[in-house]
């Protein structure tokens, strides 16, 4: 159910399920579930009633006797898996066996059971009941406290069924309203539906999903015995039904008050419940309580409205009736589904309407079985208590929901509406929590990878969760605490030792000559067919360009192909080298050799390209003879420290592959430049292409661990734009001609590489790549596209010159090409 409203961009919010009785107007047992202690003991003599207690150790009892009892080996397993067994067994035949008190049956389960299902004590009794501890399995409502969290739809169920409409207008069907079926009868050329307005319509089947005794009306004298007989074994109980403001109407101690109040039976032996609107949906204190009251012995004051109800019965009838339905299922051309198939409910209905519309398409429809309630350690429930209360003050903007399995659910709304992301997270496993307390954001990448949380949107999850961690973190940054700290401090106190050793870590994988050969081989050298899956033919690592949009506010052609992007980043930087027949090109980190190809095709100049990739260097090598270039380009296995500076260059250009750059490291950045302006002709231009972070984080950034560095570029560090600049001015005579950021392309580049990556996962397992790997690299392009769709990230285009290079830029009113 969640699914589907998750699917059609239903928003839901928490709901209520608490529980309380008040029997005998108050004068006899009244306690409730909604206050805890304070509710549960409403009748401060319950304290020291031994029969209160006697009932409180039966529900345990109950709950271990239906899920747990060695002696039944569970029960409910051990049926799921005999499915041929008679089901005959009753409730009351259940309670008869297993020695409950007269209270716990009078003062909970007769109640419990009347609430959800409004029978007689009688009726409640003679449930099926392996229906009955299904239906509490599933919903966990076997236990008094620590029951799963409901979820409700806001603004009610017209916004679902708009949703709905929508989609099946869209799909090509057709949705008509306030028209009233009284026949369904069938031919040999399909079925007839016969309206009360005296129009008929044809149809080549027909899925008939209302309650049962209105189906056996709809299909009138042409019924069949079988689905008269499987049909009408289905029994409902029949309510009168009020909205009023009658405080009367629940229990009389205000302590017990919960969502679902059972007030005993009335004078018709009906049951009498009253469900507390403010809380079960959601409304908010009012001056006077919004009461839905069923079957109450008199007209409750400032009464709204009444109508009447009826509502599916779990009976043994109805038990057997259920497997025996494909006796019936289609064999007209008419096919049955409805809530009445399971205990009632809208999931019941749903699942049982899923099963018809694939039974109609000849497919077979299986469902997952509900999870279990997540249960922590102490340990985990420490941590979740410790990552919830953070999150609380942390997310100050935009929507962070996480749903437990089994229900539990935690939201995170800010008040700053910089951001109007939301994002919801399944948590899998407890083992969330405990990584992200330890861990911090390097634990939520673990727990991603590992399957502890999933996201909802498959699509924009992960990228909105990032996002809504970035928006917070700037929203953030005027908080003093926050502020003041210092970066060998995590921003989660009690991730410091994980830190500390990532740290450590990160800083024994600094690119020395040799460290840096290996740090490169675990990134590139993974396989060339696996990067040729998502880069495409181009084989392109880095930013693409893509063309504005001419509509006014739009930024980037988000149409436009990953490959006319690429082509279009190699032209322009080409230009920005203003490369000609007679040079001689350098390019720090060819990569796969896209740019050199490009180069001496358009300009017909000598080219000489280095990379640490022997895979790339392989690659490179046969795509130039492959193209019948070889006589112009050179490939090297050589590290930019290695260049002899005996030959110059008259263009270098450093980008390829991710941003060479970010592949020095902070402590060899003057070096890397002095290596540059040494084999760089005295009329040379020098072009780079980095990503880069901003100079006020750049500090803290490259100090502490992260995602990028453990699981991605080992040893890699993103400068800052004044990093660049002072290692420049520090080891060259090299001055800045021309910047141009282009970080906002990046964000579009990198959902092309993650699209093309997820629709190519079975190739990628081909080549022995597994399931974590496609889950540690989607976190890669959603977590770098989410820092360049924020501008935490950027992407630079440089081009470099000495002073007074006037035989290059002689003419002063030549303009640098553009990516705008």
């Amino acid at each position: 159910m969640i699914e589907l409203f998750e699917n059609f961009g239903v928003d839901m919010k928490l709901s209520d399920m608490s529980f309380a009785i008040s029997l005998d107007g108050g004068r006899g047992y009244e306690w409730g579930s909604r206050n805890g202690l304070s509710g549960l003991f409403a009748q401060k003599k319950n304290v020291i009633n031994p029969h209160f207690w006697q009932m409180l150790r039966n529900i345990i009892k109950f709950q271990d006797d239906v899920t747990r009892q060695c002696e039944l080996r569970f029960y409910l397993d051990m049926l799921d898996n005999n499915l041929d067994m008679e089901h005959n067994e009753t409730l009351e035949q259940f309670i008869k066996t297993r020695g409950y008190s007269k209270l716990f049956v009078k003062a909970y389960l007769i109640p419990i059971c009347g609430s959800i299902w409004p029978c007689s004590f009688e009726g409640v009794m003679s449930f099926s009941a392996f229906s009955v501890f299904s239906f509490f399995r599933n919903h966990h409502h076997l236990q008094l406290f620590g029951r799963s969290q409901w979820l409700t739809v806001k603004r009610r169920s017209h916004t679902y069924i708009k949703k709905v409409k929508e989609e099946l207008v869209a799909r090509g069907g057709q949705a008509i309203t306030n028209c009233e079926v009284e026949l369904v009868s069938t031919t040999e050329n399909g079925c007839l539906v016969h309206c009360k307005d005296g129009s008929k319509e044809m149809y080549d089947c027909c899925i008939i999903a209302t309650h049962a005794p209105g189906t056996l009306i709809l299909l009138g004298e042409e019924a069949t015995y079988d689905e008269r007989r499987i049909l009408g074994a289905f029994q409902y109980a029949y309510s009168d039904t009020f909205l009023h403001h009658d405080k009367n109407l629940m229990p009389q101690n205000p302590s017990a008050w919960s969502a679902w109040n059972f007030l005993g039976c009335n004078n018709n032996n009906k049951v009498c419940v009253t469900f507390w609107l403010n809380i079960l949906q959601n409304l908010g204190e009012t001056r006077l309580p919004f009461l839905i009251t069923l079957n109450p012995n008199h007209t409750p004051k400032s009464t709204l409205l009444k109508w009447s109800t009826k509502h599916p019965v779990p009976s043994v009838a109805a038990f057997k009736a259920s497997y025996e339905l494909e006796k019936i299922q289609g064999k007209r051309g008419i096919w049955f589904c409805g809530a009445y198939q399971g205990c009632g409910f809208h999931e019941d209905g749903l699942k049982s309407g899923m099963i018809a519309a694939n039974a109609v398409l000849g497919r077979c429809c299986s469902f997952q079985t509900n999870p279990k309630h997540m249960v922590p350690s102490w340990k985990e429930l420490s941590a979740r208590f410790y990552v919830t209360r953070f999150l609380s003050s942390y997310v100050n903007t935009g929507c962070l929901t996480l749903l437990e399995e089994g229900g539990t659910m935690f939201t995170f709304e800010g008040t700053d509406m910089k951001c109007s992301l939301k994002c919801v997270m399944r948590i899998h496993s407890p083992q969330f929590y405990w990584k992200v307390m330890t861990q911090a954001d390097l634990g939520l990448a673990d727990a991603y990878i590992n399957g502890d949380f999933s996201l909802i949107d498959k699509d924009e999850g992960l990228l909105n969760l990032i996002l809504i961690i970035l928006a917070s973190r700037d929203s953030n940054a005027s908080n003093s605490k926050l502020k003041n700290r210092g970066w060998w401090t995590p921003i989660l106190p009690t991730s410091i030792l994980s830190s500390a050793k990532f740290s450590i870590k990160h800083y024994l994988r600094k690119n020395t000559l040799s460290q840096a050969r290996r740090n490169i081989s675990k990134h590139y050298d993974l396989s060339n067919e696996l990067f040729a899956l998502f880069l495409g033919e181009t084989m392109q690592y880095s930013c693409a360009v893509f063309k504005a949009r001419q509509q006014l506010f739009d930024t980037r052609n988000e149409d436009e192909d990953l490959k006319t992007a690429q082509m279009r980043k190699l032209s322009l930087l080409i230009e920005k080298a203003r490369i000609d027949k007679k040079h001689e090109i350098l390019e720090i980190g060819c990569g796969w050799g896209g740019l050199a190809i490009e180069i001496v095709k358009q300009t017909g100049c000598k080219y000489t390209g280095i990379t640490l990739s022997k895979e790339q260097l392989k690659f490179a090598k046969r795509r130039a003879r492959d193209v019948g270039l070889q006589d112009h380009i050179k490939f090297l296995l050589c590290d930019y420290r290695q260049l002899p500076n005996i030959f110059k260059y008259d263009r270098i250009i450093s980008w390829v592959s991710s941003e060479m750059i970010e592949a020095v490291g902070h402590e060899y950045m003057e070096e890397f430049f002095g290596c540059c302006e040494s084999v760089l002709a005295d009329d040379g231009l020098f072009v780079l292409q980095f990503s880069s972070v901003s100079d006020d984080r750049y500090d803290e950034y490259r100090r502490c661990p992260g995602f990028i560095k453990e699981y991605i570029f080992p040893g890699g560090c993103l400068p800052s734009l004044s990093r660049v600049i002072s290692a420049m001015v520090a080891t060259s005579k090299l001055c800045v001609e021309h910047t141009e950021n282009i970080g906002i392309h990046f964000h579009q580049t990198l959902r092309w590489w993650s699209k093309n990556f997820m629709e190519k996962q079975s190739e990628i397992l081909a080549l022995g790549f597994d399931e974590k790997f496609i889950k540690t690299w989607k976190y890669y392009f959603d977590y770098c596209a989410a820092g360049f769709k924020s501008r935490t990230l950027e992407n630079y285009q440089m081009v470099f010159s000495r002073p007074n290079n006037t035989t290059t830029l002689k003419d002063p009113y030549r303009s640098w090409p553009s990516a705008c």
